[in-house]
């Protein structure tokens, strides 16, 4: 039974990076067609009409920041032996857990949009609510660099997963920190995807055995 659940942590991973996308593409939808160089009233107008958008995307997000926990939490435990020296994976960890702050606080700025009503005479309060939102993905990139640099020094130090994985985790961690952490954001996203399935097949075929 405890390997059935441990498998089932791990497909949180892969669970993750799907509910993800799936809120980013139904939130992103309120803002798609407006950029920061349009007038306060554009962005306020944008925003109150997609405000059921807006809502439903952020709280998926939220759920999100939970698979993300779990996976992180599971992940530590996963990559490290019994012997191994946890350090880099506790880095990995951390970093972790600080992308799931940051996308909680970019659900709540969301939400916030979604609960108001009117801007009235003040709409520069819309142009703030979506600077802050838009550049919420950004700020996510320090954490999930750290998680996949973490976690992919300790596999790649104990074979505890596929070379290919921890290289590809090295890659994302790079580019994250980089003008081009938008392709690191997606490569990291590719890398846990792989790792949740790695893990999950293995932990099942563990359990069967």
């Amino acid at each position: 039974m405890l390997r059935l659940w441990r498998a089932a942590a791990a497909t949180t991973g892969l669970l993750f990076a799907i509910v993800l996308v799936f809120a980013a593409g139904v939130g992103g939808s309120a803002t798609a067609s407006i950029t920061l160089d349009d007038t306060s009233e554009t962005i306020a107008t944008a925003l109150l009409d997609h405000t059921n958008n807006l809502v439903t995307g952020h709280y998926v997000l939220l759920v999100s920041v939970f698979l993300l926990i779990v996976f992180v939490g599971y992940l530590r435990s996963a990559v490290v032996p019994e012997e191994g020296d946890t350090w880099p994976a506790q880095i990995g960890f951390g970093g972790g857990l600080v992308a799931a702050g940051v996308l909680s606080i970019i659900a709540l700025i969301g939400i916030a949009q979604g609960q108001i009503a009117d801007y009235g005479a003040d709409p520069v309060i819309a142009r703030t609510l979506a600077t802050l939102g838009w550049s919420g993905m950004w700020i996510t990139a320090p954490g999930l660099a750290a998680l996949t640099a973490g976690m992919s020094l300790t596999s790649l130090t104990f074979d505890t997963l596929p070379r290919y994985v921890g290289w590809l985790g090295a890659l994302a961690a790079i580019l994250l920190l980089t003008p081009f952490w938008g392709i690191g954001f997606m490569f990291g996203l590719l890398w846990m995807a792989i790792v949740s399935v790695t893990l999950t097949v293995r932990e099942l075929r563990t359990s069967e055995g």
